[in-house]
């Protein structure tokens, strides 16, 4: 199917190879700099919120980007909270703050001078429920994994799990080191399909991790199946632990729309509407989200027959 999307590609492109070439000028569409919000907060985490200006694509280049008079508040569950600030790198701002806990609603508000006031809310989710976790391959070899859990039926939860692989790797004096790596979606699950049941997660990266991401309406058995491969190689003992984690309605519907812009193949050839950019801040662009997020133990899946040395790790 991906040949075909290529040549696709290639004959929609073949007039622009053969068009004339011309100049033209991006008409002033009326907008003004504006506030950027970009932050995901982690329940019982120090917070941060990165601050920028961002400016309309006729502007970009000569504008000023620095924020001047920069003022903020940060309210949970109603109440002042205590924020300080520090500049970082593209004329950026960096709020910092303190811990928040599930179920504290936070809202957030921004304002500098020669930009009209951004705000932006979102609700700290509680834990990953509890689940258990089953490794099977599937009919084609792949390595897969189904995870059972307990959701709420009344309410509208969202979830994401990274799968981080370590392998131990022995040396010829018995002296061993780890290397560890986020498992991966296998290689074409984003390619044109016209079947209907074709393996196609909702993707993304957090802190170095590969996220799969789902709703809970998407899955009505209270399970979901992922499948990954690993780009280490063989090893005498392999482990596996888990990041489950729990994202606010924000979160979710922010990553979906990044995923969507990268992965979906008919907005290059022109057979859909283009990929929208979500953002939660009123008068403002960017996104202030937050999750939560616990973490399995190291469970080994696969040894050799060695006994190891613990005392040789280096």
């Amino acid at each position: 199917m991906k040949a075909i999307y290529n040549k696709l590609l290639i004959l929609l492109l073949l007039p622009a190879l053969t068009g004339c070439r011309y100049s033209f000028e991006i008409p002033d569409n009326g907008l003004e700099p504006c506030i950027c919000l970009m932050s995901y907060i982690c329940a019982d985490s120090l917070s941060n919120v990165n601050v920028y200006k961002a400016v309309p694509v006729q502007m970009s280049g000569r504008a000023d980007m620095t924020i001047e008079s920069a003022a903020y508040s940060l309210r949970s569950n109603g109440k002042e909270t205590e924020v300080t600030s520090s500049e970082i790198a593209n004329y950026g701002i960096c709020l910092s703050g303190e811990r928040f806990k599930e179920g504290d609603r936070l809202e957030l508000t921004f304002s500098a001078e020669g930009m009209d006031m951004a705000t932006a809310s979102t609700t700290v989710p509680g834990k990953f429920p509890d689940y258990t976790a089953e490794r099977y391959v599937d009919e084609n070899g792949t390595d897969c994994l189904r995870f059972t859990y307990d959701d709420n039926k009344e309410t509208d939860d969202y979830y994401a799990v990274a799968v981080e692989i370590r392998t131990k790797y022995i040396t010829g004096d018995n002296k061993f080191w780890y290397s560890n790596d986020s498992a991966l979606p296998p290689i074409g699950h984003n390619e044109l399909s016209i079947d209907q049941f074709s393996y196609a997660p909702i993707i993304s990266r957090l802190n170095g991790l590969t996220l799969y991401i789902w709703a809970d309406s998407d899955e009505e058995d209270n399970t979901y199946d992922l499948k990954y491969y690993t780009t280490l190689g063989g090893s005498s003992e392999r482990s596996i632990r888990f990041h489950l984690y729990k994202l606010s309605k924000e979160m979710y519907h922010h990553l979906y729309a990044e995923y969507d812009a990268a992965y979906n193949p008919f907005a290059y050839v022109g057979f859909s509407s283009p990929s929208f950019a979500y953002t939660n801040v009123m008068k403002g662009c960017g996104y202030f989200c937050a999750y939560s997020v616990r973490q399995s133990d190291w469970t080994i899946i696969s040894t050799e027959e060695n006994e190891w040395k613990e005392d040789y790790i280096y």
